[in-house]
């Protein structure tokens, strides 16, 4: 993968685990330094170069193993074009500052000097270096948290004299664009190792990526609070359920996809829709089916905000917190038990480390096999994690991928970061686009995400943007106990993505995709398209999959034509497959091939509804008069939450008891009582009437584009 540095200009200082190969004495610019050729635990052979200042004792041995911390990276200087600024010293134009400066020209000249062209380790005076016996014993690797630092570049250099100078110094001349680094990643393939027995009667459901639960939403209304919109996604409302897919068709592939059709009267509108279900299921035995082999590294956010309490609004001024009674902890709290919880889940030949982050990342654990490490240690030390500082979780995330990144995979293995965090990044890189961009790029390298969010006030926006991305899922935690049962019983669906980019193209005039209900791409489709980015597995009960189902809702242009389409996917040994499908739609209303179609029908209008009032009180609460404006010094970032109280105006809870009534009817229609939890939601937002509460126009639910 070739990424760009998220800040060319500095660095976080890092440890690793290497064995040296050999030892070199190089005299540059008049002093004396040592080169080590070392090969790290990952398998990359590297360069390491020790400043003269630095303490790397002579007693280094060759074939030694060795943990050196507190280094960092830089690359060769990778631009000599000069500047028009000139050097306040001698004259010459000077050259953009680069990480490599930092570590002096000594380091830099033996970089020419030896002519190394790839990124070096750099060894200097905050450096340490200690040998690691050869025993095999399990080892605590776990490293503190000890120099806070970052190593910065100066802001330009002269290559004439090497001088540093500073933007303060230049004031008043000429200023002109700065160089930019480039560091190259390993493009790794990503396959899956060869399908076990297709022929098993109980094979494994399929479920879109994405959101795995509306847990925020219903938390936030438990607690008088109004949810954001985008937590009750439609692949998260479905995967809260179990779907019929219809009858089974003879297929070689590993996705087997079903076809299904309804027409019906919308509750709130009686206008006549039609859908289209795709019904997600799988040739994969259940009995045989086996995760890859996992190389984790789980990505914790120690920021300030993490320390408030799990049922709070961190950055709440109205500081009206609700205590849940489920429970009253803070947010590292519960990070910190559910992680714990997640490495008793890994395999002894999974291999897993640990990222840190607030305003910067720190590898608390490198990356090593589970068999190797004493485990309980590692869990003593995750209990033992302090929170404090902002959130870069550019950073946080760049440590990750460096980790993951190093060596190469076979079809085996399963690179995935797990990103536990109330996903309110403050410094660093934060612009939604810039964020989801280093999350794709590593999905495109086939490092993989799973986000869980922390706490009430979790941004649920940003989470459902970036989980979207190939191979990413997202869950919210209200309870550590639940998150434990749940890691129990489907870690291994969690973690390994089976289907990709499966497309539904639409082959003849009469039929537009008018949505998309359970995809969680944002951009779920076209007029004649629909785009789902992955698929995972997911449990059975009774022949049912566990959020199986894609519903299509199609705008209808010609009563005659026939609908026919084509299907298109990947599956993860990186074959393409495809099938052209042709599917009757029934002539009257309320009409459903199945049970499974029918369902998906109700809950998609429920969720539809909910997320159109979410959206119109947040947007009323931004947009509201008579508040105090005073923008302090440290005024919010554009994720970080304020809670916005839970208002149900009029014309909503009337629209509301008219769904609850309809949702009855479909719970009796299905035979499905788990839908009575929906039910008790609307009961609780009709009670919550604020007849205070201006008027607002019901919004138009019947031909708008819900893809979120």
């Amino acid at each position: 993968m070739n990424r760009k540095s998220p800040d060319t200009r500095s660095a976080t200082r890092r440890t690793i685990e290497a064995k040296v190969n050999s030892r070199q004495i190089i005299e540059s610019n008049g002093a004396t330094l040592v080169r080590l050729r070392i090969t790290t635990q990952a398998g990359e052979q590297s360069n390491l170069l020790a400043t003269p200042d630095s303490n790397l004792p002579h007693s280094v041995e060759t074939d030694a193993r060795y943990r050196l911390t507190n280094l960092f990276t830089a690359h060769p200087v990778s631009s000599s074009s000069n500047q028009t600024w000139e050097c306040p010293h001698c004259g010459d134009h000077l050259r953009a500052g680069q990480l490599i400066d930092a570590a002096g020209s000594a380091v830099r000249d033996a970089i020419e000097i030896c002519g190394i062209d790839e990124r070096v380790f750099v060894f200097d005076s905050t450096s340490s270096l200690s040998r690691i016996d050869t025993d095999t014993s399990p080892v605590d690797d776990w490293h503190p948290i000890e120099d806070k630092h970052s190593v910065v570049a100066p802001e330009y250099v002269c290559p004439s004299c090497g001088r540093h100078a500073e933007e303060v110094e230049l004031r008043g001349r000429p200023t002109t664009d700065q160089a930019a680094e480039v560091g190259v990643l390993n493009s790794i393939s990503n396959d899956f190792a060869d399908r076990t027995n297709m022929a098993a009667s109980d094979t494994v459901g399929l479920a879109a990526g994405g959101a795995k639960d509306v847990t925020n939403f219903r938390e936030n209304i438990a607690n008088g609070y109004t949810p954001e919109p985008e937590a009750i996604s439609d692949e998260g409302l479905f995967y809260d359920y179990y779907f019929e897919t219809g009858s089974r068709t003879e297929t070689e592939s590993l996705f087997a996809p079903r076809y299904a059709a309804a027409i019906s009267d919308h509750p709130l509108s009686a206008e006549t829709e039609r859908y289209l279900s795709v019904g997600l299921d799988s040739t994969l035995s259940a009995d045989e089916f086996e995760r890859p082999r996992l190389n984790l590294v789980a990505v914790l956010d120690i920021s300030g905000s993490m320390s408030s309490q799990f049922d709070q609004y961190y950055y709440d001024e109205q500081g009206n917190k609700h205590a849940a009674a489920s429970e009253s902890k803070t947010k590292l709290a519960a990070a910190t038990q559910s992680l714990s919880a997640l490495t008793k889940q890994l395999h002894p030949e999974d291999r897993l480390g640990i990222v840190l982050y607030d305003h910067r990342a720190h590898v608390a654990k490198p990356l090593r096999d589970v068999g190797a490490t004493d485990m309980p240690a590692i869990r003593h030390h995750i209990r033992e994690i302090e929170s404090g500082g902002s959130t870069n979780m550019e950073d946080g995330f760049a440590a990750a991928v460096d980790m993951l990144a190093d060596g190469t995979t076979d079809h085996t293995v399963e690179r995935r970061v797990v990103f536990m965090t109330d996903m309110m990044p403050n410094t660093g890189e934060t612009g939604t686009s810039a964020l989801t961009s280093l999350f794709e790029d590593a999905a495109t390298d086939g490092i993989h995400t799973t986000f869980i969010g922390m706490g009430l006030d979790a941004n649920a926006e940003l989470a459902d943007t970036v989980s979207s991305i190939r191979g990413a899922n997202h869950y919210f935690i209200h309870s550590t106990d639940e998150f434990e049962r749940r890691l129990g019983e489907e870690f291994d669906y969690m973690v390994t993505p089976l289907v990709y980019d499966l497309n539904l193209q639409l082959k003849t005039a009469g039929y537009d995709v008018e949505a998309v209900h359970g995809s969680p791409v944002a951009d779920a489709g076209g007029e004649r398209l629909m785009h789902v980015g992955t698929l995972f597995p997911s449990t059975k009960r009774d022949g049912e999959a566990r959020g199986g189902v894609i519903l299509v809702r199609l705008a209808e242009s010609d009563p005659d034509a026939t609908l026919t389409l084509q299907a298109s996917w990947t599956e993860r040994d990186g074959s393409n497959q495809s099938e052209d499908v042709s599917v009757s739609l029934p002539d009257a209303a309320e009409s459903f091939t199945h049970n499974g179609v029918r369902k998906a029908v109700a809950l998609a209008r429920y969720a539809r509804e909910l997320r159109a009032w979410a959206r119109d009180v947040h947007d009323r609460a931004e947009n509201a008069t008579g508040l105090d404006d005073w923008l302090l010094p440290s005024q919010r970032g554009e994720h970080e939450r304020e809670s916005v109280p839970l208002v149900v105006p009029d014309q909503y809870a009337s629209r509301f008891e008219t769904l609850r009534e309809y949702l009855a009817t479909e719970m009796q229609s299905v035979d499905d009582e788990s839908m009575n939890q929906e039910q008790s939601l609307l009961e609780t937002l009709c009670r919550s009437n604020n007849a205070q509460e201006p008027e607002v126009n019901p919004p138009d639910t019947t031909d708008s584009w819900y893809p979120e």
